[in-house]
């Protein structure tokens, strides 16, 4: 039941959706090379879940976000956590990352070619942007935002040295925010992904939406964004679980 539940509203969007859509395609006349129905897109789709292509493609993608993800973790966390403890270095770093943070992980492109080439590097450089600053960002309200009170009464309570103190107060308590950084930080690394397999990609998702331009092909095309669409979904459920264990708040 529980799973029903969240589902429902899923599955409703998609029938909304689905039926906008084969409205649009009756009203308008469109050539099927323009605007695919939703029946012939689907059946595009099961020939690329049939034949292995969308398993591939999605591997190629998820291995390229989880890599740029995983080291901006350990990059902007432990950054992050010096940030909110020294003032000193957040005055001296604040200015600089907010001088890097409104550019456009597709701004990039063009350096992350010419520094790293066309190969997996430049790629994971380009997500590696996307998903830094929402970690940082998050990571650094958490600890900031903990409640002084925790902190009085961790040390009341034997956390004698900073160590302890933040190891068993104060990094806890920023947890469920920190997770809602990592969420974020998922998500727009997974919406990059097209941009970051435009640099001369031979296969993810990306590239397959890419092909399907080149070949006139917009049910492919459109394939391969439904299928971004409910991976992301699939991926952003196992961030709110994990989120969940470390929600403290009322119910």
């Amino acid at each position: 039941m529980h799973f029903l539940r969240h589902s429902l509203p899923y599955a409703l969007a998609l029938l909304a959706i689905g039926t906008v859509w084969q409205i649009a395609v009756w009203v308008s006349q469109a050539n099927v090379a323009i605007l695919p129905p939703p029946l012939l897109t689907l059946a595009t789709l099961w020939e690329l879940i049939a034949n292995g292509d969308l398993a591939k493609h999605t591997l190629a993608s998820l291995s390229r976000v989880v890599s740029a993800w995983g080291l901006s973790v350990l990059v902007a966390v432990p950054l992050a956590l010096v940030m909110a403890r020294s003032r000193t270095v957040e005055r001296l770093l604040d200015p600089v990352i907010e001088l890097f943070r409104p550019i456009s992980p597709l701004a990039w492109i063009p350096l992350a070619i010419l520094w790293f080439g066309i190969g997996e590097t430049g790629k994971i450089f380009i997500i590696f942007v996307a998903t830094f600053f929402p970690i940082l960002l998050n990571t650094v309200s958490g600890v900031k935002g903990v409640d002084p009170v925790l902190i009085r009464a961790g040390r009341v309570l034997g956390c004698n040295n900073e160590a302890t103190l933040f190891w068993r107060v104060i990094l806890p308590a920023a947890m469920p925010t920190i997770i809602v950084g990592l969420r974020i930080a998922f998500g727009t690394g997974w919406a990059a992904i097209i941009a970051a397999e435009l640099v001369a990609a031979q296969s993810g998702l990306g590239y397959l939406i890419a092909d399907g331009m080149e070949i006139l092909r917009s049910d492919l095309v459109l394939a391969g964004m439904i299928a971004i669409g409910v991976l992301g979904v699939l991926i952003d459920s196992i961030f709110r679980f994990i989120g969940n264990q470390y929600d403290w708040g009322p119910a």
